[in-house]
């Protein structure tokens, strides 16, 4: 089972979306109890702009609701992320757009107000776009004083000293915004690995009751082989994974290997190129069915330069050959006394391992993801992942590794 993770931020962005549409209403909401108070002269505003800006602000704080509810904007399955992303810009404009008007009509006594889009923002969006809505609301909270100056609202005289202490006040809570943010997107980051930690439980189903008995699929000490240079997995694939011939083709090639190469060496004369451009290229095939590329791109330059009839270059580039040829067949005797000297795999400790301990371990591994520790969990998988007893569990840990490395880049 595999998430899209594109959709699970979507899915939050909606719900983000939703919310930050019930505190834009709740906002108009309480602006309309100050304009019905200011219209009976229950209170008093200074500013009697206030009575026509009043309800333009609140038209736009409900703006977002209203086409929203038309649209479907939150919708994923009608409008997608580009409906999603657009409901979010328009909810945040419509804030700092309300915010800026209030603020032109009431200078200095709405000062308090600027917080709100930021705070929307830190609550449940990124940090990026907290950073961007703060750094609208600095230059709209400058720019409104400039209307209200304009205006006639605010004096000239007072204006930067109301204007200062605000912007000081404002900055200075820009450190509380981006904490309230990281907490957001760790309940995010949460959430995924919960989700993870779910995924990783379904690999199980996989396997039936895991038997009390050491893994010993030779596949597991072919990794020796991938740490020493040998391409063994496209070697497999050639011969279908058919672990067997491969084994028996290699304890051939080890077998006959010293006597080839002497006679390998006999022919390195100017009478016998051809001969010697045949069997090198007999080399050629077998290094590259076991997966030994440097062997074979080595035997390929002689084979090139014995038909081209290049003795000298192939006496100046003999060492090469026999020393890649000698160290493929001390890699492969080591590949041959483990499988002779060793009857069960081993772990990272050099410690046998079982199938009830393997399976011990990956339980290990997702008790960690759901109790929020990707490190331990990453460190277990790859650990098991060196074992590979399925070829469908090993792909399904490794897209949880990968999920994990994902989510926590994010």
């Amino acid at each position: 089972m595999q998430y899209n993770y594109n959709h699970i931020f979507l899915e939050n962005r909606q719900i983000s979306n939703t919310s930050a549409i019930r505190w834009s209403c709740f906002t108009a909401m309480v602006i309309g109890i100050a304009w019905i108070f200011t219209l009976f002269h229950i209170i008093s505003v200074p500013a009697l702009a206030f009575q026509i800006i009043a309800p333009v602000s609140i038209f736009i704080l409900l703006l977002p609701a209203v086409v929203n509810h038309l649209m479907h904007l939150s919708d994923i399955l009608l409008v997608g992320s580009k409906g999603i992303n657009l409901l979010t810009g328009l909810i945040l404009g419509c804030n700092l757009t309300a915010v800026f008007l209030l603020s032109s009509t009431l200078s200095h006594y709405a000062s308090i107000i600027w917080l709100l889009p930021t705070l929307i923002a830190c609550q449940y969006y990124s940090k990026r776009i907290t950073s961007h809505i703060f750094l609208g609301g600095f230059i709209g909270m400058i720019l409104s004083f400039y209307v209200s100056i304009y205006l006639g609202i605010e004096d000239l005289n007072l204006a930067l000293v109301h204007l200062m202490p605000q912007l000081l006040i404002y900055c200075a809570a820009y450190p509380l915004f981006m904490n309230i943010t990281k907490r957001t997107e760790l309940l995010m980051k949460k959430q995924k690995l919960s989700m993870l930690a779910y995924q990783a439980k379904q690999t199980l189903d996989h396997l039936e009751e895991l038997p009390d008995t050491y893994i010993t699929d030779c596949r597991i000490k072919m990794r020796y082989l991938a740490k020493n240079g040998v391409d063994v997995d496209t070697a497999l694939q050639n011969m279908d994974g058919n672990v067997d011939k491969y084994n028996d083709f290699l304890l051939t090639f080890v077998g006959e290997s010293h006597r080839k190469e002497d006679e390998l060496f006999t022919l390195m004369d100017s009478d016998t190129l051809l001969q010697y451009g045949a069997k090198v290229h007999a080399l050629r095939v077998k290094s590259n069915a076991l997966g030994l590329r440097n062997l074979t791109d080595t035997a390929f330059f002689h084979e090139i330069e014995a038909y081209a009839g290049n003795l000298e270059v192939i006496q100046n580039n003999w060492e090469k050959l026999s020393f890649e040829w000698d160290e493929a067949c001390d890699v492969f005797t080591d590949y041959i006394q483990s499988l002779g000297l060793k009857d069960h795999a081993t772990d990272g400790q050099g410690k046998q391992i079982t199938f009830t301990k393997w399976g011990e371990q990956l339980h290990e591994a997702f008790d960690a993801l759901e109790t929020y520790d990707p490190d331990k969990a990453r460190s277990i998988l790859n650990e098991l992942l060196q074992y590979q007893i399925d070829a469908d569990i090993t792909q399904n840990l490794q897209n949880i590794v990968a999920n994990i490395d994902e989510v926590l880049k994010a």
